[in-house]
């Protein structure tokens, strides 16, 4: 059943045609990904899709009552609100509705005969849609999608105002899981998480009940995540049954095949042309002029197959000048730490000639940190760093920010490097896609992924022979992306590169920093054989787990009649009447229980409840007025007994 269609939408921005005649189908439950060149249109569609741009033309239709939601890749908050308090908005409605249950069980016990039945009646109603969009479990999900995100406790409490960019892209990320509408719009929900991120992220939308929509670089994920993939091509969509592997495979027969069809017919057509020419005003004059006529149509109608085109792509060739020794750097005892939390200590490695090495961590682990001291723009707290002899390093920041706004693009490309004329550097911006008046464009105009070709642009005239790159990625197309592969591929130099994006490590890497805070491990291998490797021990740390488990205990050993006793540890000492200490564990009436025991009492209480509601709203209660009150005194003990529950194990949590 179709969730949401387009029909023929034509939309108009400026002077540019972004869509014609462009038609859209998504089914419920269809994980579906949206791929295109950067500047195609792909968030103009989501836009449209959820109504916040208007077509010129053509129809959406969505299905009645579904929900649509979208990550905003400009996210607004309350930014006095802390972060959990910010994420908690997301339950608004369910809060309401648990507001509104509440005031209908007590409103039962107050009325009787028909206006007891509306009151149930409309009970059921609400209790089901509390149910359908998580009941009683919903801070166990607004914790475990936080933590899923790259967040941590500690982070819980922190002030909206005081988190990152990238922090606020992961919560605004968080919030619309949290709250999950029926068809999902994600728009490179990737950029800010890392590996371990997207791999959670991955498995929530593998097992997500509603309809996904994502665009996305992260040819992993795609392949991973979606059964179909919609391709935005010369203003409209073309589909592709399968994931991105399968419409590469597709892609590629389809050009082929496309290749063959436009010969063929254009030989058929020279072939016509030449009959017609040669027998216009002969015996076969009437022949040809109905093959004139013929052909006439022909080449006005759509039957035409047109010739192969592919969109422009990047063309990227980094040069050396300098060539350098085998040992290019040497790093030895190197600490840093911020704000009294160590972020790496005690580090050594060694980078030689023509290495190509990938840097690995969870977020806040001080990748970037790293190649930031490496290039000189941080002081480590301790240890050594040699670069060799004759080292020129092109350094790639994730920020993209270190650029003069008022400049032009040819002015800001021309800062930093020397010797080259007005014609070269057009020409070096051509190959990353920058022509005619595009050039003069001011740098505070551009989009990431115009910035990002106007940094790749200034390292391809610096000749650097070492590269380090931090996130190079994440603003770049599919085909950008793989340009920049290709290009790495046979670069001369050496390259050192932060990044989440796994196919790009796969294919541009060849040996692993994996930062594991305040450790540094160096992993000869490739990225999937790291992950080959912690695959192997995952397995073999749950068969040593699984073992242990059904080896018998060992027997008690009979203490020996002289052994001197061992003191019992001493009862837990009642809390003082007039104690000072902010938080005593022993006043709350669940304080006791450990947090296994508070989860296995929270899923005790929460089927009790459950069971309590259906029977409040059976015919049996209705008949009893005394069962009635019975059952609703029931309801409001464990609603109670279940919010302190909760209480405890969240309390619990942040200490």
């Amino acid at each position: 059943m179709a969730l949401l269609q387009l029909t023929n939408i034509e939309k108009i921005l400026g002077d540019r045609m972004i869509f014609k005649d462009l038609s859209f189908t998504i089914d419920r439950g269809e994980r579906v990904g949206l791929i295109g060149d950067n500047g195609a249109g792909k968030t103009t569609l989501f836009k449209l899709i959820t109504g916040a741009v208007v077509a010129d033309m053509g129809e959406r239709s969505i299905a009645r009552a579904a929900t649509i939601g979208m990550l905003d890749q400009d996210p607004t908050f309350d930014l006095t609100n802390t972060l959990i308090d910010e994420a908690e908005l997301a339950f608004k409605d369910l809060h309401d509705l648990a507001h509104d249950l509440r005031d209908l069980e007590h409103k039962m016990g107050e009325v009787e005969g028909d206006e007891l039945q509306k009151v149930l009646d409309k009970y059921t109603d609400e209790q089901h849609k509390f149910e359908e969009m998580g009941g009683y479990a919903w801070r166990h999900r607004l914790e475990a999608t936080l933590h899923g995100v790259g967040f941590e406790d500690k982070d819980f409490e922190k002030l909206v105002s005081a988190l990152s960019g990238g922090q606020r892209s992961r919560l605004a990320l968080a919030k619309l899981l949290i709250n999950p509408p029926e068809l999902l719009l994600l728009d490179e929900p990737t950029n800010h998480l890392d590996i371990a991120g997207v791999e959670w992220l991955e498995d929530y939308l593998l097992n997500y009940s509603g309809a996904v929509l994502v665009i996305s670089h992260d040819r992993r994920l795609l392949d991973k995540v979606t059964n179909r993939i919609v391709w935005l091509t010369q203003r409209k969509l073309r589909s592709y049954v399968g994931n991105y592997s399968a419409f590469q495979t597709q892609r590629e027969v389809e050009v082929l095949s496309q290749g063959r069809a436009h010969e063929e017919q254009k030989a058929a057509i020279e072939k016509e042309q030449e009959y017609i020419r040669r027998f216009g005003a002969g015996q076969r004059a009437r022949q040809a002029a109905g093959r004139k006529k013929r052909l006439v149509r022909l080449l006005g109608s759509d039957q035409i197959v047109e010739k192969v085109t592919n969109s422009k792509s990047m063309h990227l060739k980094f040069g050396t000048e300098a060539r350098v020794g085998d040992r290019l750097l040497r790093v030895e005892h190197l600490s840093m730490s911020f704000d009294g939390k160590q972020v790496w200590k005690d580090v050594h490695f060694d980078f030689k000639r023509g290495e190509r090495v990938g840097v690995i961590g969870p977020n806040g682990s001080g990748k970037t940190t790293l190649l930031r001291v490496l290039v000189g723009e941080l002081d480590a707290d301790d240890g050594e760093i040699r670069w060799g002899a004759n080292v020129s390093i092109g350094y790639y920041d994730q920020k993209l920010d270190d650029f003069d706004p008022e400049l032009s693009v040819i002015d800001e490309v021309l800062t930093g490097v020397d010797g080259y004329t007005d014609r070269q550097l057009r020409d070096a911006l051509g190959t990353m896609l920058f022509s005619g008046d595009d050039v003069e464009k001011q740098m505070k105009l551009l989009s990431g992924g115009e910035r990002a070709r106007v940094a790749l642009t200034k390292l391809l005239l610096q000749k650097p022979n070492v590269l380090l790159l931090d996130e190079p990625t994440n603003h770049l197309d599919i085909k950008a992306a793989e340009a920049l592969e290709q290009a790495l591929r046979i670069f001369d130099g050496s390259l050192l590169i932060v990044s989440h994006d796994r196919e790009f490590l796969s294919r541009a890497t060849k040996r692993l920093l994996v930062i594991d805070p305040p450790n540094v491990n160096d992993f000869e291998g490739s990225y999937d054989a790291w992950v080959h490797k912690q695959q192997e021990a995952k397995q073999a740390a749950a068969a040593a787990k699984k073992s242990s488990s059904k080896s018998p205990s060992k027997p008690i050993q009979a203490k020996p009649a002289n052994a001197p006793a061992r003191p019992s540890a001493a009862p837990a000492p009642l809390p003082a009447k007039h104690s000072n200490k902010k938080d005593n564990p022993y006043a709350r009436r669940f304080g006791k229980l450990s947090v296994e025991q508070l989860e296995a009492q929270i899923s005790e209480t929460e089927i009790a409840l459950g069971e309590s509601q259906q029977r409040l709203s059976s015919s049996t209660a209705l008949r009893d007025p005394a069962k009635l009150k019975q059952v609703q005194r029931d309801v409001d003990t464990l609603s109670k007994t279940l919010r302190e529950l909760e209480e405890e194990y969240f309390a619990r949590g942040r200490q």
